[in-house]
């Protein structure tokens, strides 16, 4: 028997016990102090910086505070009133202060969610200072030239315009960019197509068709993804604080992190890389992960890359709960699938560079050995590589039959119901 959250509502499972490894979910000490107080101790000692420049005479300075949107959930609005207050203590005036949308190329939040991001009181005083940039219009970026690895950086202007920023964002495991947070909230959040598109193809390995060996969860040091976003962060050569949260999957603050843009964020990474890693004793024949409430699949593809760490090769499978109200979501990305043909995209990825393309080859690898719990039509998912099913005893059915074609006749399963979150890593004890 489990228990699931499938679009908001707790459902009963009923699946033999037999050979099941068990339900592995992520493990973490309770957080005592409230989020106020944690935002409040973080900010007392920051890391990588020699004194606190938020206690510091603000007057007459602009100040920009780099936002999620409504696709990386934060934790903001729990500890926003804190954060203007100390700012206004220290003399920044409100006309001075604008909130910058690091949308990157998502879609623009809509003003009910920036409600919820920001607090309806916050969004309310501050509505005309709150900016949203549009990465097809360059008329609104300023080039900064090119990175190492020849990324065109066009970072948007507010941000060229500000005496100094103030990124929030959260930490946690990113399927190619190491680790979300930090850098992230300028490039791609600030940052317009070309910029992304370029950043994003380098995670094609540069003669074989696959993601670059160096392109891993967790990596950021040696990721030429990784490095060339903050190469291109650093082009902008502006004053930068990051406030970077990690979350339990509940969405309650268990810790923050705030200073240096690189200092800052490596402590942030390390914390997360212990918190959201998860033992498990071998890997599994069927594994049973969700994806929470993401909003489409672009954003669920990320648990979906979790549960690829456990799955046994090269016959295993994976059900997914992913219910992705919003479809497939992303730019152009249904595009790029239909291409289906991996040396073709690839090609095309080297020479153009697309931002999704990454996304796409992954997806043609993990999604024909997955069945998918979820909101999108059978088309929709048929075009994903995958097949849809209506509960998870069906997809648990499918799957033992197929691993039954390749003489696994009793299969072993796990649960992953926080795979947005937690990677897998076999446990040597």
């Amino acid at each position: 028997m489990l228990e699931i959250f499938y679009k908001n509502q707790l459902q009963t499972v009923s699946l033999s016990d037999k050979n099941f490894l068990g339900t592995y979910e992520l493990n973490f000490t309770k957080i005592d102090l409230s989020p106020e107080d944690l935002f409040h101790q973080a900010i007392q000692k920051p890391i990588g910086v020699a004194k606190n420049p938020l206690n510091k005479n603000l007057q007459d300075r602009n100040i920009s505070i780099v936002i999620s949107d409504s696709f990386r959930y934060t934790g903001l609005e729990q500890f926003i009133s804190p954060l203007l207050k100390l700012l206004l203590t220290s003399g920044c005036k409100p006309e001075n202060l604008k909130f910058l949308v690091a949308c990157g190329s998502h879609r623009p939040p809509t003003e009910t969610e920036l409600q919820s991001i920001l607090t309806p009181q916050v969004f309310n005083n501050f509505k005309e200072q709150i900016f949203i940039p549009d990465p097809k219009d360059l008329s609104q970026y300023n080039y900064l030239g090119t990175t190492k690895q020849g990324t065109p950086v066009y970072v948007y202007k507010e941000v060229m315009e500000s005496d100094f920023l103030i990124l929030t964002g959260t930490i946690l495991f990113h399927y190619f960019a190491g680790f979300g947070g930090g850098r992230k909230l300028i490039v791609p959040g600030l940052s317009a197509l070309p910029t992304i598109q370029h950043n994003h193809a380098l995670s094609i390995h540069p003669t074989r068709c696959e993601i670059h060996p160096d392109v891993k969860i967790g990596r950021l040091d040696g990721n030429p993804v990784a490095e060339d976003l903050l190469e291109a962060t650093l082009m902008t050569k502006k004053n930068i604080f990051i406030i970077n949260t990690v979350l339990s999957p509940a969405k309650k603050i268990l810790n923050m992190f705030c200073g240096d843009l690189i200092e800052a964020h490596k402590a942030g990474a390390d914390f997360a890389r212990d918190i959201y890693s998860v033992n498990i004793p071998q890997t599994a024949d069927i594994v049973i992960a969700s994806a929470g409430d993401s909003k489409n699949f672009l954003q669920s593809h990320k648990a979906l890359v979790n549960a690829w760490q456990a799955r046994k090769k090269p016959y295993g499978k994976i059900i997914f709960i992913a219910p992705c109200p919003e479809g497939l979501g992303g730019f152009q990305f249904k595009e790029w699938l239909k291409i289906r043909d991996p040396e073709k995209l690839v090609a095309h990825l080297r020479k153009n560079g697309e931002v999704n393309g990454q996304t796409v080859i992954s997806t043609l690898e993990k999604s024909p050995h997955t069945y998918f719990l979820t909101e999108m039509d059978k088309e929709t998912v048929s075009l994903l590589g995958g097949e849809k099913i209506e509960t998870i005893e069906e997809g648990f059915k499918l799957a033992c039959e197929e691993l039954k074609k390749s003489g696994i006749s009793e299969p072993t399963w796990m649960f992953l119901p926080h795979a947005l979150y937690s990677v897998p890593v076999i446990s040597n004890t």
